[in-house]
C-alpha cells in the first residue's frame, strides 16, 4: 500500500478522535496516544512497502526470465510479495491487512496502562477497522485513477519499466494534490 502521510494522519486523527468522542476509550495523555496509533499504522505501511521493494527487487534481477516465459511484470512480483509476506506473517490483502493493524492498536490500547477502556477490545477492534477500510478505499481509488490514466496513452507503456514507474508516481502525484493530500 502507498499512502501519502497526510491521508494515512486523517485517519488516524479520525480514529483517535471517533474513541475519544465516543468515550471508548480515555488517555492520560492524549497526545501520546494519537501519536502511537499513528506510529503503528506508519509501520503496517512500511512494511508493506518494504515487501513490495524486495519483490520488485528480485523480479527485475530476474527480468530475463519473464521475457522468455512472457510472465507479467506485475504478476510476478504480487508471486513474490505473496511468498515474502507468508514469511514474515503479514497479510496482503487490504481488509485482511487493516484487521491486522486493528489488532495492533486493539493490543496496544489493551496493554498500555496510561489508556482506560470502556468497551469491549473487540468492538473497540471492529471500530478502528471500519475507520481503517476508509483508508483502504481511498487507497485503491487513487491508483485505480492512475492506472486507467496510464492504459488511456496512445503509447503501451508496460508496467515495471522505468518509464511506467516515472509516469505512475507523477500522475499518483497528480492525484494526490487534487485531493488536497498532498
Amino acid at each position: 500500500m502507498k499512502l501519502p502521510a497526510k491521508l494515512v494522519e486523517r485517519v488516524a486523527d479520525s480514529i483517535v478522535d471517533d474513541l475519544f468522542e465516543k468515550h471508548v476509550v480515555e488517555a492520560e495523555d492524549p497526545e501520546a496516544f494519537r501519536k502511537k496509533v499513528h506510529e503503528i499504522i506508519i509501520n503496517a505501511i512500511e512494511e508493506e512497502k518494504q515487501i513490495e521493494e524486495e519483490a520488485e527487487r528480485l523480479v527485475e534481477q530476474h527480468m530475463h526470465i519473464l521475457e522468455e516465459e512472457e510472465i507479467r511484470f506485475r504478476t510476478a512480483v504480487r508471486k513474490v510479495k505473496e511468498k515474502l509476506a507468508e514469511e514474515k506473517g503479514i497479510h496482503l490483502d487490504p481488509e485482511d491487512r487493516m484487521n491486522q493493524v486493528a489488532h495492533q492498536i486493539r493490543k496496544y490500547i489493551e496493554t498500555d496502562d496510561s489508556v482506560e477502556i470502556f468497551e469491549h477490545p473487540n468492538k473497540i477492534r471492529r471500530r478502528i477497522f471500519e475507520k481503517l477500510k476508509q483508508l483502504v478505499r481511498e487507497e485503491k481509488e487513487i491508483d485505480r485513477e492512475v492506472r486507467q490514466r496510464i492504459k488511456s496513452y496512445s503509447k503501451k507503456i508496460v508496467e515495471g519499466t522505468p518509464e511506467w514507474k516515472i509516469l505512475y508516481n507523477r500522475i499518483y502525484e497528480d492525484a494526490l494534490k487534487r485531493r488536497g493530500l498532498m
